[in-house]
């Protein structure tokens, strides 16, 4: 697992983790069952509180990302999704809104915005419903 920081991101620095621990669990680079790092471990390779590394993990927990076992650590769990498409959709949603939003601001064409978010489908292999939970 490869996590890094851009101190000149308007994200914070939790934020950044978790969405890099989420990438790489879409992109198959950690696997259900994995051992994540301790808190320890990975506050001192990213030079950050522990507190933060805490905040990521219990989030991710929170989330059903993750799961801990005391004295063992932290897992990737299995997705087991409870929640309804019509709950679905609405988080999706306001996250494409922000997305929208911020290229509204940048500028960026509604064909680019479409030609960016294909290749992103393709990229996590998501095409023709392979993984749709419709």
């Amino acid at each position: 697992m490869h996590l890094t920081i851009n101190p000149s991101s308007d994200r914070p620095v939790y934020q950044q983790l978790i969405d890099q621990i989420k990438r790489d669990i879409a992109l198959d680079r950690l696997r259900v069952g994995d051992k994540l790092p301790t808190v320890r471990q990975l506050a001192a390779k990213l030079l950050i509180n522990p507190n933060t590394i805490a905040k990521v993990y219990r989030t991710l927990e929170s989330d059903g990302i993750i799961r801990t076992r005391p004295g063992a650590g932290a897992f990737v769990s299995e997705i087991d999704s409870q929640l309804s498409l019509d709950v679905r959709r609405r988080i999706i949603c306001e996250q494409l809104e922000r997305v929208f939003v911020d290229a509204v601001h940048m500028q960026i064409s509604a064909a680019t915005l479409r030609k960016w978010f294909e290749d992103l489908i393709k990229k996590y292999s998501y095409l023709h419903g392979e993984t749709s939970h419709e």
